[in-house]
Protein backbone atom coordinates (compact mmCIF):
# COMPACT_ATOMS: atom_id res chain seq x y z
CA UNK A 1 0.00 0.00 0.00
CA UNK A 2 1.34 3.56 -0.49
CA UNK A 3 1.86 5.71 2.32
CA UNK A 4 -0.37 8.28 2.54
CA UNK A 5 2.13 10.43 4.51
CA UNK A 6 4.77 10.28 1.70
CA UNK A 7 4.48 13.57 -0.99
CA UNK A 8 5.31 12.37 -4.62
CA UNK A 9 8.34 13.20 -5.89
CA UNK A 10 8.71 16.28 -7.75
CA UNK A 11 10.59 15.26 -11.77
CA UNK A 12 11.44 19.34 -11.81
CA UNK A 13 13.15 19.15 -8.42
CA UNK A 14 14.83 15.73 -9.53
CA UNK A 15 16.04 17.01 -12.61
CA UNK A 16 17.95 19.83 -11.27
CA UNK A 17 19.96 18.20 -8.61
CA UNK A 18 21.16 15.27 -11.61
CA UNK A 19 22.11 18.57 -13.52
CA UNK A 20 23.92 19.37 -10.11
CA UNK A 21 25.51 16.69 -9.57
CA UNK A 22 26.81 16.09 -13.30
CA UNK A 23 28.28 19.75 -13.26
CA UNK A 24 30.29 19.05 -10.18
CA UNK A 25 32.10 15.99 -11.41
CA UNK A 26 32.57 17.79 -14.87
CA UNK A 27 34.11 20.11 -12.92
CA UNK A 28 36.20 17.61 -11.08
CA UNK A 29 37.53 16.04 -13.68
CA UNK A 30 38.33 18.60 -15.53
CA UNK A 31 40.48 20.07 -12.65
CA UNK A 32 41.90 16.71 -12.16
CA UNK A 33 43.46 16.43 -15.81
CA UNK A 34 44.93 19.58 -15.09
CA UNK A 35 46.70 19.15 -12.09
CA UNK A 36 48.16 15.44 -13.31
CA UNK A 37 48.88 16.95 -16.36
CA UNK A 38 50.95 20.16 -15.08
CA UNK A 39 52.34 17.54 -12.43
CA UNK A 40 53.46 15.80 -15.56
CA UNK A 41 54.98 18.51 -17.01
CA UNK A 42 56.68 19.91 -14.15
CA UNK A 43 58.34 16.41 -13.30
CA UNK A 44 59.48 16.17 -17.43
CA UNK A 45 60.83 19.88 -17.16
CA UNK A 46 62.86 19.29 -14.09
CA UNK A 47 64.18 15.61 -14.81
CA UNK A 48 65.42 17.29 -18.31
CA UNK A 49 67.00 20.26 -16.79
CA UNK A 50 67.96 17.73 -13.80
CA UNK A 51 69.65 15.64 -17.29
CA UNK A 52 71.15 18.24 -18.69
CA UNK A 53 73.85 19.67 -15.60
CA UNK A 54 76.94 18.77 -16.18
CA UNK A 55 77.10 14.57 -16.61
CA UNK A 56 80.40 12.60 -15.17
CA UNK A 57 82.20 10.76 -18.10
CA UNK A 58 79.49 8.02 -18.94
CA UNK A 59 76.50 7.72 -20.58
CA UNK A 60 74.00 7.02 -17.25
CA UNK A 61 71.47 9.45 -17.03
CA UNK A 62 72.35 11.88 -13.85
CA UNK A 63 69.21 10.77 -12.22
CA UNK A 64 69.69 7.06 -12.37
CA UNK A 65 73.88 7.45 -11.33
CA UNK A 66 72.45 9.53 -8.69
CA UNK A 67 70.42 6.70 -7.66
CA UNK A 68 72.77 4.15 -7.75
CA UNK A 69 75.95 6.07 -5.81
CA UNK A 70 73.27 6.30 -3.36
CA UNK A 71 72.43 2.59 -3.67
CA UNK A 72 76.36 1.81 -3.16
CA UNK A 73 76.65 4.30 0.00
CA UNK A 74 73.69 2.29 1.46
CA UNK A 75 74.84 -0.89 0.90
CA UNK A 76 78.56 -0.22 2.24
CA UNK A 77 77.36 1.33 5.69
CA UNK A 78 74.67 -0.92 6.49
CA UNK A 79 76.19 -3.85 4.72
CA UNK A 80 79.76 -2.91 5.10
CA UNK A 81 82.78 -4.29 3.69
CA UNK A 82 83.30 -6.92 6.42
CA UNK A 83 79.90 -8.68 5.93
CA UNK A 84 80.19 -12.38 4.49
CA UNK A 85 79.07 -13.68 1.56
CA UNK A 86 76.95 -17.13 2.15
CA UNK A 87 78.98 -19.95 1.23
CA UNK A 88 77.87 -23.49 0.65
CA UNK A 89 78.87 -27.36 0.42
CA UNK A 90 81.16 -27.67 -2.19
CA UNK A 91 79.06 -30.42 -3.38
CA UNK A 92 76.71 -28.06 -4.20
CA UNK A 93 78.96 -26.24 -7.19
CA UNK A 94 78.43 -26.58 -10.71
CA UNK A 95 80.79 -28.90 -12.21
CA UNK A 96 80.81 -27.20 -15.40
CA UNK A 97 80.35 -22.82 -14.32
CA UNK A 98 78.99 -20.99 -17.06
CA UNK A 99 81.79 -18.73 -18.42
CA UNK A 100 80.32 -15.10 -17.77
CA UNK A 101 81.33 -13.17 -20.86
CA UNK A 102 85.20 -13.07 -23.40
CA UNK A 103 85.44 -9.42 -23.19
CA UNK A 104 89.15 -8.91 -22.43
CA UNK A 105 89.88 -12.38 -22.48
CA UNK A 106 93.31 -13.44 -25.26
CA UNK A 107 92.42 -17.13 -25.61
CA UNK A 108 95.24 -17.25 -27.95
CA UNK A 109 97.81 -16.26 -25.06
CA UNK A 110 100.75 -18.98 -24.44
CA UNK A 111 100.28 -19.84 -20.87
CA UNK A 112 104.20 -20.50 -20.67
CA UNK A 113 104.18 -17.03 -21.25
CA UNK A 114 102.02 -15.65 -18.81
CA UNK A 115 103.65 -13.32 -15.68
CA UNK A 116 101.72 -10.84 -13.46
CA UNK A 117 102.90 -7.84 -13.46
CA UNK A 118 102.46 -5.78 -10.29
CA UNK A 119 103.68 -2.03 -9.96
CA UNK A 120 103.28 0.69 -7.29
CA UNK A 121 105.24 -1.45 -4.39
CA UNK A 122 106.69 -0.53 -1.30
CA UNK A 123 110.49 -1.21 -1.57
CA UNK A 124 109.55 -3.47 -4.64
CA UNK A 125 113.62 -4.06 -5.27
CA UNK A 126 114.37 -6.12 -2.45
CA UNK A 127 111.97 -9.29 -4.21
CA UNK A 128 114.14 -11.25 -7.00
CA UNK A 129 111.29 -10.76 -9.00
CA UNK A 130 111.84 -6.74 -9.56
CA UNK A 131 112.20 -5.80 -13.02
CA UNK A 132 112.96 -1.97 -14.13
CA UNK A 133 110.49 -1.50 -16.83
CA UNK A 134 107.95 -4.92 -16.19
CA UNK A 135 106.23 -3.56 -19.79
CA UNK A 136 109.26 -4.33 -21.72
CA UNK A 137 107.65 -7.97 -20.74
CA UNK A 138 106.32 -9.95 -23.49
CA UNK A 139 103.56 -12.32 -24.04
CA UNK A 140 103.63 -14.98 -26.50
CA UNK A 141 100.08 -14.99 -28.44
CA UNK A 142 99.56 -17.81 -31.89
CA UNK A 143 96.21 -19.10 -33.06
CA UNK A 144 97.51 -22.66 -31.88
CA UNK A 145 97.31 -21.59 -28.59
CA UNK A 146 93.64 -20.20 -29.40
CA UNK A 147 92.97 -23.84 -30.74
CA UNK A 148 94.31 -25.29 -27.50
CA UNK A 149 92.38 -23.40 -25.46
CA UNK A 150 88.78 -23.72 -27.11
CA UNK A 151 89.61 -27.24 -27.51
CA UNK A 152 90.13 -27.20 -23.55
CA UNK A 153 86.86 -24.90 -22.85
CA UNK A 154 84.48 -27.39 -25.33
CA UNK A 155 85.82 -30.92 -24.10
CA UNK A 156 85.54 -29.50 -19.73
CA UNK A 157 81.95 -27.38 -21.23
CA UNK A 158 80.02 -29.42 -23.83
CA UNK A 159 77.66 -31.04 -21.36
CA UNK A 160 75.46 -27.87 -21.46
CA UNK A 161 73.84 -25.80 -23.91
CA UNK A 162 74.95 -22.61 -21.73
CA UNK A 163 78.81 -23.11 -22.18
CA UNK A 164 78.87 -23.16 -26.21
CA UNK A 165 81.76 -21.39 -26.94
CA UNK A 166 83.37 -20.60 -30.52
CA UNK A 167 86.21 -18.74 -32.04
CA UNK A 168 84.16 -15.75 -32.37
CA UNK A 169 84.30 -15.51 -28.84
CA UNK A 170 87.94 -15.69 -28.33
CA UNK A 171 88.74 -12.04 -27.43
CA UNK A 172 91.63 -11.54 -29.70
CA UNK A 173 92.27 -8.32 -29.80
CA UNK A 174 95.46 -6.14 -30.69
CA UNK A 175 97.73 -5.42 -27.58
CA UNK A 176 97.98 -1.98 -26.39
CA UNK A 177 101.35 -0.15 -25.27
CA UNK A 178 101.42 1.31 -21.87
CA UNK A 179 104.11 2.76 -20.41
CA UNK A 180 107.05 2.38 -18.25
CA UNK A 181 107.03 1.11 -14.81
CA UNK A 182 109.21 -0.65 -12.60
CA UNK A 183 107.50 -3.79 -10.62
CA UNK A 184 107.18 -7.26 -10.07
CA UNK A 185 107.06 -10.19 -12.98
CA UNK A 186 105.54 -13.10 -10.92
CA UNK A 187 104.75 -16.80 -12.20
CA UNK A 188 101.77 -18.61 -11.38
CA UNK A 189 103.55 -21.12 -9.15
CA UNK A 190 105.01 -18.53 -7.15
CA UNK A 191 101.22 -16.99 -6.51
CA UNK A 192 100.16 -21.04 -5.75
CA UNK A 193 103.00 -20.63 -2.85
CA UNK A 194 100.61 -18.34 -0.59
CA UNK A 195 97.78 -19.98 1.52
CA UNK A 196 95.30 -21.63 -0.69
CA UNK A 197 91.83 -20.95 0.03
CA UNK A 198 88.65 -22.83 -1.40
CA UNK A 199 85.30 -21.39 -1.28
CA UNK A 200 81.68 -22.13 -3.09
CA UNK A 201 79.56 -19.24 -3.17
CA UNK A 202 77.11 -17.58 -5.23
CA UNK A 203 78.37 -15.89 -8.62
CA UNK A 204 75.71 -13.68 -9.65
CA UNK A 205 75.84 -11.84 -13.19
CA UNK A 206 73.94 -8.54 -14.07
CA UNK A 207 72.14 -10.25 -16.72
CA UNK A 208 69.85 -11.97 -14.10
CA UNK A 209 71.52 -15.32 -14.01
CA UNK A 210 73.24 -17.04 -10.66
CA UNK A 211 75.13 -19.59 -10.00
CA UNK A 212 76.79 -21.55 -6.82
CA UNK A 213 81.00 -21.86 -8.48
CA UNK A 214 83.63 -23.38 -6.46
CA UNK A 215 86.83 -20.64 -6.41
CA UNK A 216 90.11 -21.81 -5.36
CA UNK A 217 93.14 -19.62 -5.10
CA UNK A 218 94.48 -17.39 -2.44
CA UNK A 219 93.36 -14.41 -0.33
CA UNK A 220 94.32 -10.87 -1.82
CA UNK A 221 94.96 -9.64 1.41
CA UNK A 222 97.73 -12.78 2.04
CA UNK A 223 98.92 -11.69 -1.57
CA UNK A 224 98.90 -8.06 -0.02
CA UNK A 225 100.92 -8.81 2.83
CA UNK A 226 103.83 -10.55 0.65
CA UNK A 227 104.41 -7.97 -2.10
CA UNK A 228 103.15 -4.75 -0.03
CA UNK A 229 102.02 -1.59 -1.81
CA UNK A 230 103.57 1.69 -1.01
CA UNK A 231 102.33 3.64 2.07
CA UNK A 232 101.20 7.15 1.86
CA UNK A 233 103.00 9.78 4.23
CA UNK A 234 100.57 9.23 6.63
CA UNK A 235 101.03 5.42 6.89
CA UNK A 236 98.04 4.45 5.10
CA UNK A 237 98.00 2.29 2.12
CA UNK A 238 96.92 3.48 -1.48
CA UNK A 239 93.00 4.07 -2.12
CA UNK A 240 92.71 2.47 -5.13
CA UNK A 241 94.29 -0.77 -7.07
CA UNK A 242 93.76 -0.75 -10.97
CA UNK A 243 93.99 -4.25 -12.26
CA UNK A 244 94.33 -5.09 -16.48
CA UNK A 245 94.14 -7.97 -19.16
CA UNK A 246 97.90 -9.20 -20.12
CA UNK A 247 97.19 -7.10 -23.78
CA UNK A 248 95.78 -4.01 -21.95
CA UNK A 249 92.33 -4.33 -23.74
CA UNK A 250 90.37 -4.37 -20.42
CA UNK A 251 90.65 -2.80 -17.13
CA UNK A 252 89.06 -3.14 -13.91
CA UNK A 253 89.49 -0.76 -11.01
CA UNK A 254 88.95 -1.64 -7.21
CA UNK A 255 88.45 -0.03 -3.72
CA UNK A 256 91.51 -1.13 -1.41
CA UNK A 257 88.97 -2.15 0.56
CA UNK A 258 87.12 -4.46 -1.05
CA UNK A 259 90.37 -6.10 -2.25
CA UNK A 260 91.17 -6.62 1.30
CA UNK A 261 87.27 -8.38 2.33
CA UNK A 262 88.30 -12.26 3.50
CA UNK A 263 86.34 -13.73 0.70
CA UNK A 264 88.43 -11.84 -1.95
CA UNK A 265 90.24 -14.60 -4.38
CA UNK A 266 93.03 -14.45 -6.79
CA UNK A 267 91.31 -17.66 -8.14
CA UNK A 268 93.24 -20.15 -10.32
CA UNK A 269 91.06 -22.81 -9.96
CA UNK A 270 87.19 -23.38 -10.34
CA UNK A 271 85.10 -26.52 -9.62
CA UNK A 272 88.23 -28.59 -7.93
CA UNK A 273 90.37 -27.70 -11.34
CA UNK A 274 92.47 -25.45 -13.15
CA UNK A 275 90.98 -22.28 -14.51
CA UNK A 276 89.45 -22.87 -18.11
CA UNK A 277 90.59 -20.08 -20.96
CA UNK A 278 86.68 -18.70 -21.14
CA UNK A 279 86.92 -18.49 -17.33
CA UNK A 280 90.30 -16.18 -17.35
CA UNK A 281 92.64 -18.47 -17.28
CA UNK A 282 95.90 -18.68 -15.67
CA UNK A 283 94.50 -16.32 -13.47
CA UNK A 284 91.35 -14.40 -12.62
CA UNK A 285 89.64 -12.50 -9.39
CA UNK A 286 86.67 -13.65 -7.14
CA UNK A 287 84.60 -11.19 -5.28
CA UNK A 288 81.53 -13.31 -4.16
CA UNK A 289 79.96 -10.02 -2.63
CA UNK A 290 80.33 -8.01 -6.10
CA UNK A 291 78.70 -8.73 -9.78
CA UNK A 292 80.15 -10.74 -12.34
CA UNK A 293 81.60 -7.62 -14.07
CA UNK A 294 83.82 -6.75 -11.90
CA UNK A 295 85.56 -10.33 -11.53
CA UNK A 296 88.33 -9.46 -14.14
CA UNK A 297 89.26 -12.70 -15.63
CA UNK A 298 93.27 -13.43 -17.12
CA UNK A 299 95.01 -10.53 -15.06
CA UNK A 300 98.01 -9.85 -16.51
CA UNK A 301 98.78 -6.43 -14.27
CA UNK A 302 98.08 -4.96 -10.73
CA UNK A 303 98.90 -1.24 -10.08
CA UNK A 304 98.34 0.33 -6.55
CA UNK A 305 97.60 4.15 -6.68
CA UNK A 306 95.84 7.12 -5.26
CA UNK A 307 93.95 7.83 -8.44
CA UNK A 308 90.88 6.52 -9.48
CA UNK A 309 91.25 3.73 -12.03
CA UNK A 310 89.69 3.88 -15.39
CA UNK A 311 86.98 0.96 -15.76
CA UNK A 312 85.91 -0.89 -19.09
CA UNK A 313 82.37 -1.37 -17.80
CA UNK A 314 82.13 1.73 -15.93
CA UNK A 315 82.82 3.86 -19.14
CA UNK A 316 79.26 2.08 -20.60
CA UNK A 317 77.61 2.88 -17.51
CA UNK A 318 78.07 0.75 -15.14
CA UNK A 319 78.44 0.76 -11.57
CA UNK A 320 82.09 1.52 -10.95
CA UNK A 321 81.87 -0.65 -7.88
CA UNK A 322 79.76 -3.34 -8.75
CA UNK A 323 78.85 -4.63 -5.23
CA UNK A 324 75.29 -6.46 -5.18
Amino acid sequence: MTDPTQRPADPAASSETDAQVMEQITRRTRRSFLVAGAAAATTAIGLRIYDHRPRQPDILHRPMRTAEEFNRVLAENVIGETTLARTYPQSQALANPRPNGAIGIRRDLNPASWRLQVTGLADSQRHPQYVDNVSDWKYEYATSYLEAALQADGEAQKAGDNNKLSKDDAGVSLSIARPPAPGLLLTLAEIQALPFVQQTTEFKCIEGWSELVSFGGVRFRDFLALYPPFRNPDGSLPRYAAMTTPDGSFSCGFDMASLQHPQTLLCFQMSGRDLLPAHGAPLRLAMPLKYGYKQIKQIGRISYTNDKPSDYFASFGFDWHGGL
